[in-house]
């Protein structure tokens, strides 16, 4: 006996017509491919479904990473993103009638309550509802609008930089600091935390962790030690910039406490890649490691060297003495009690000196006749303990092409009359007193011989604890006018020398038109007067608010940063200056 085919076998009734029984199976068929229809619709759909679950989880991965996305996935992105602003829009214009329907209900509660005694807790409901409508839509907008921004910030060019060009732009994020103080908020460190493939470029660019600052206290030395030695071990061959400092004196140490010795140590064996190097310390007794450096060769890239200790001993001289002779070192500050004559520094390539011990006046002028590079000096000069200020072998009055001079001097005169310097634009004057002088100490007649003799544009004066007189400082503006970008007086409490008054500002206050005198300074974008100052109510801000919002017409420079001191004798300076963003007031 055969066995039953597939075919649907069904019960007939002998009493139904051959026409219904045959009407029946055209139906029974008509289902069958109407479920074979939705069976492959369904299949479809699961299909679909699955494509999109994939296509998110991809778009997720991207999301995550800053990889840059294949073609295939920036069409998708490209489709995701248009599906997307066609929402917000269908949504922003959703909650224009939501917000415009909750007014209205608002509205409408309003008058029936003013109008009626009808109840309204009907109204509280239909506003209540409305408001949830609304807040869903808000809530949805902030959320489609998020995935938009994430999905457009897919498509951003930096994902498709390579990872030596990434790494080139990190190298431009750094801090513009020469020492960095290793942060978790700035770069590089900031670079590592936002993504692993960021990271990764990062690590793999050694020019991002070749400069730290280390401070060593008696609580702590930062940046920890194992931090120091992983920023060491990163910068792979590039030449090396970091700066020590220690605030410890020797008899507060205590055992297993991190010094500035041990960090030395660390530097020591790279010797070869110093390039910019500062050293400070609080205590000369303390053990530096200076000693410990090679003694055969100096540093080869060394570029730059801060010194800071109050006296150097003997025993470290031999490896300081190598420092100071490292053939590529044009910028030098030395602050000590030593003097730097002892290590034959090599003052003729130097191009920065600032040195914080006192010379003489002839070691002065010595110093600047050797030194034919220096462009910038910073020095101490007592120059009433000079016997004789121009030795034979250097002439009368001295010719540098210095650019900015910084000088401390007990007397400035004699100084200002042996030089002349045609490229100076930065010039920087600080009154040392031992003793009262009966005299006083600006020397103006010698600094405006200096100003003609050397016929330079200053752009830059500041005067400290210096008794120059307002009409003086009125001299000295007219002559340096046509130049000038920044003015800095201040004094010392005790001094109370008034050099900027009435006559002071009016001069430096932009007139429009000109007045008869004219207008000078049109450079003028910094000035800072510090207890040098002694004028009207009202006049300062005269002088501020013609130079600070100018119109065509004006100076060819905004001033926009200003520092002064200020009482209460000055209510309309004060409150016409006081909400001038840039500008700096101390109420005395």
């Amino acid at each position: 006996m055969n066995a039953p085919g597939p075919a649907v076998n069904f019960l007939v009734n002998v009493f139904v017509t051959d026409e219904d029984a045959r009407e029946a199976r055209e139906s029974m068929q008509q289902n069958q491919l109407l479920m074979q229809s939705l069976d492959a619709e369904i299949a479809r759909a699961e299909a679909a479904l699955k494509e999109l679950v994939s296509q998110r989880s991809e778009a997720q991965r991207l999301l995550e990473s800053n990889s840059a996305p294949s073609e295939t996935e920036t069409r998708a992105i490209r489709e995701i993103i248009v599906s997307k602003e066609t929402t917000m829009e269908k949504l922003q214009w959703d909650i224009s009638e939501a917000q415009a329907f909750l007014d209205s209900l608002i509205q409408s509660r309003a008058q029936a309550a003013e109008t009626s005694d009808l109840a309204l807790d009907n109204f509280d409901a239909d506003i209540e509802s409305a408001r949830s409508v609304l807040r869903g839509l808000l809530t949805e907008r902030d959320e489609t609008h998020q995935t938009l921004e994430a999905h457009r910030a897919l498509l951003s060019p930096i994902r498709r930089i390579p990872p030596e060009v990434l790494g080139e732009i990190f190298i431009h994020c750094l801090p513009k600091d020469t020492y960095i103080a290793p942060s978790v908020a700035q770069c590089p460190l900031l670079l590592t935390q936002i993504s692993s493939n960021w990271r990764s470029v990062a690590l793999a660019t050694p020019a991002l962790w070749t400069s730290i600052a280390v401070n060593l206290t008696i609580k702590s030395c930062l940046p920890n030690i194992r931090l120091i030695e992983t920023w060491l071990a990163r910068s792979g061959s590039r030449p090396l910039s970091f700066q020590i400092t220690e605030s410890i004196q020797k008899d507060y140490y205590e055992p297993g406490m991190v010094t500035s010795a041990a960090i030395l140590e660390l530097y020591a064996p790279h010797y070869n890649r110093w390039q910019h190097v500062r050293l400070e310390y609080l205590d000369w007794r303390i053990d530096t490691a200076i000693a410990s450096l090679p003694c055969d060769a100096p540093p080869p890239s060394l570029a730059s060297l801060h010194l800071s200790r109050d006296f150097w001993r003997p025993i470290e001289h031999s490896q300081l003495s190598l420092l100071l002779s490292a053939p590529r070192l044009r910028d030098c500050t030395w602050i000590s009690n030593t003097d730097l004559g002892t290590f034959r520094a090599p003052i003729p390539q130097l191009a920065k000196l600032f040195l914080e011990r006192p010379l003489l006046a002839e070691d002065f002028m010595h110093i600047l006749s050797e030194g034919v590079n220096l462009a910038a000096c910073q020095f101490f000069v007592l120059a009433s303990s000079g016997s004789n200020l121009a030795p034979p072998t250097i002439p009368f009055v001295l010719r540098h092409n210095l650019r900015s001079l910084d000088l401390t001097a007990d007397l400035f005169g004699r100084l200002f009359n042996q030089l002349e310097l045609p490229n100076l634009t930065e010039i920087s004057v600080r009154r040392f007193d031992i003793v009262p002088h009966p005299a006083p100490v600006w020397p103006h007649p010698e600094f405006m011989s200096l100003l003609s003799r050397s016929k330079c544009a200053l752009e830059v004066i500041s005067l400290s604890d210096m008794d120059i007189t307002p009409e003086q400082m009125s001299d000295c503006l007219r002559h340096t006018s046509a130049s000038l970008e920044k003015l800095i007086l201040t004094n010392d409490r005790r001094m109370r020398h008034t050099i900027v008054d009435d006559g002071v500002l009016r001069l430096l206050t932009w007139a429009q038109p000109e007045t008869e005198l004219g207008n000078i300074c049109p450079r003028l974008c910094m000035v800072k007067f510090w207890d040098c100052h002694s004028s009207s109510d009202g006049v300062l801000a005269d002088m501020v608010e013609s130079r600070w919002n100018v119109r065509d017409g004006g100076p060819a420079k905004n001033l926009n940063v200003a520092f002064f001191m200020l009482d209460a004798s000055h209510p309309e300076d004060l409150r016409r200056l006081e909400k001038k963003i840039g500008l700096s007031i101390l109420r005395r």
